[in-house]
């Protein structure tokens, strides 16, 4: 669950500042979570585990603060955590691929698009991308897991009870609560690509919905008038050009084509079902 709302965060962040310029809600679902991102977190923390206590006794693993996942020596990087960083990497960039074509096959949406990306498979990952999913698992292993470990213990000893702590069901049962709300979610979302898109294209609620919603940013906007508020623009990192341009022509198969990917989606941010299989 923290994975999913952080990155939901990440993603509305990036694309208020960085490349919608503008606030949307990322992803297929309504809600604050990207289960992409909440399972990225369960397959790099579930590779730290199996590495650290399957792998040889002779292999010895990041562990600054002494007791992860059960073993008490302390230490910090070593060569051997070339190992688990690997497994991290290959499982982050095998979980983008896996959901690009579900998505895609399956539901006929593309919530991400490296078409335009040198080296792409399907349009679904890209070099750069690996890149950055190998610099992601680094993070991890060393600034997240260890914290991660003991967080994730002392939750576990204040919901079910432990170290002479006593259970607290409501929080569990709270947990449950917002749980139920993300399947729920899920379950309309996925539903809504097909029957309630179609549905509510026939019934003319999008029409009222975009008056209303013209109506609303007229009088918002005369409003800011009438109390003298001036538009506060985005902060934008400034890449001198000849810089930009050689970055894109390493990237890029077209560097005229980098905004492809603003096609999948509407003016609201939403992903667009297409007839893509």
């Amino acid at each position: 669950m923290m994975g999913c709302m952080l990155g939901w965060v990440i993603e509305v962040l990036f694309r208020r500042f960085f490349s919608a310029k503008k606030w949307v809600n990322p992803g297929f679902m309504k809600g604050p979570w990207l289960p992409l991102y909440g399972f990225g977190v369960i397959v790099m923390f579930t590779m730290c585990y199996l590495c650290i206590s399957f792998l040889p006794e002779g292999l010895t693993l990041y562990n600054p603060l002494g007791g992860l996942f059960g073993k008490d020596y302390v230490s910090g990087p070593t060569i051997a955590d070339l190992i688990p960083i690997s497994l991290m990497w290959i499982g982050m960039v095998l979980l983008e691929f896996v959901a690009g074509l579900i998505f895609i096959k399956g539901f006929h949406v593309r919530l991400w698009d490296y078409t335009n990306m040198k080296g792409n498979i399907l349009g679904i990952i890209c070099p750069v991308f690996t890149v950055i999913w190998l610099a992601v698992a680094v993070l991890f292993y060393y600034g997240i897991d260890p914290f991660l470990y003991v967080l994730s213990t002392k939750v576990h000893n204040y919901m079910f009870g432990g170290d002479g702590e006593l259970a607290h069901f409501g929080f569990l049962f709270a947990l449950g609560i917002v749980y139920g709300l993300m399947i729920y979610d899920l379950v309309v979302s996925l539903n809504l690509f097909a029957t309630i898109r179609k549905g509510v294209e026939s019934s003319g609620v999008l029409e009222r919905y975009e008056t209303l919603k013209t109506k609303w940013k007229d009088g918002l906007s005369n409003a800011k008038k009438a109390l003298g508020i001036k538009e506060v623009k985005a902060p934008s990192v400034s890449i001198p050009e000849p810089i930009k341009e050689k970055i894109a022509e390493a990237i890029y198969i077209d560097p005229k084509k980098q905004k492809k990917a603003t096609q999948n989606y509407d003016e609201n941010g939403r992903p667009i079902k297409t007839d893509e299989k």
